[in-house]
């Protein structure tokens, strides 16, 4: 790889991250980028020599780490249960915590100093749920995710002291998640799941609680008027689901 490639990927890889977690990213690829010490004589020199250079170790737990992340995501979506790791771009993270601070919504419980909590379901390796948690106005980011590799990699980014008090990840299916008490729920499903959710969230939900879904929509739920963008959809509960005509007609009976 060219020093211009790598340099791309480092920028690319820094955008998803924290000030602090960037600076500890950079620490870790001059460490990894630095000359191994030549020290002793040459048979010294060759002993150290066949070692593993710590940038392949990194690079192969790396893809170790890759690999199984994809494996574990397989299942569930072959089942028809769950989507494949697919995680939000920087630019839809973006988007979604910029517009979510406009809406009445959040921003009448943001001025009544109400308790707002945030959930993601399917959070991968728990970047929207630190995104969350640095927007400072959520009290709990909880991150739902079933793939046991994803999980552990959350919950190691989550063991620092910026996110350990307000940030919580939990290894579970998302059919088995209580949404009653949540304010704001993201999802970055595939279509296939996308009605099965709608239904469940219509269920459980409480009136004035938002759905952030990123890339696909939620059949029979009407965005709210000038949010979508950039792929990124936002609905709200009641006004966002569409009555049935089943519904329509039994009312217009009664």
């Amino acid at each position: 790889m060219n020093t211009n490639a790598k340099n791309a990927n480092n920028r690319k890889a820094e955008e998803t991250l924290s000030k602090e977690e960037a600076n500890l990213w950079k620490t870790l690829q001059e460490e990894l980028n630095s000359p191994l010490p030549v020290t002793g004589n040459d048979e010294t020199n060759t002993s150290s020599d066949s070692g593993m250079h710590p940038l392949i170790t990194f690079g192969l737990v790396a893809a170790f780490v890759a690999h199984g992340a994809i494996m574990f995501s397989l299942p569930p979506v072959l089942q028809g249960k769950g989507a494949p790791f697919l995680p939000t771009s920087a630019k839809g993270i973006g988007v979604m915590f910029r517009e979510l601070k406009k809406l009445p919504q959040i921003v009448k419980k943001i001025q009544q100093k109400k308790e707002i909590r945030f959930l993601d379901l399917g959070s991968g390796d728990g970047r929207v749920v630190f995104r969350a948690a640095r927007e400072g106005y959520f009290y709990k980011s909880i991150g739902y995710e079933i793939n046991p590799v994803l999980h552990a990699v959350a919950c190691l980014r989550g063991i620092t002291p910026k996110y350990v008090h307000n940030t919580k990840f939990k290894m579970q299916d998302l059919w088995s998640v209580d949404l009653t008490k949540a304010d704001v729920v993201a999802v970055y499903g595939l279509y296939p799941i996308m009605d099965k959710l709608g239904k469940k969230m219509k269920s459980e939900l409480r009136p004035g609680s938002i759905v952030v879904s990123n890339v696909f929509t939620i059949p029979g739920w009407k965005p709210l008027s000038g949010s979508s963008s950039d792929k990124v959809h936002f609905y709200s509960i009641p006004e966002s689901i569409i009555p049935s005509r089943n519904t329509s007609r039994s009312s217009e009976t009664d």
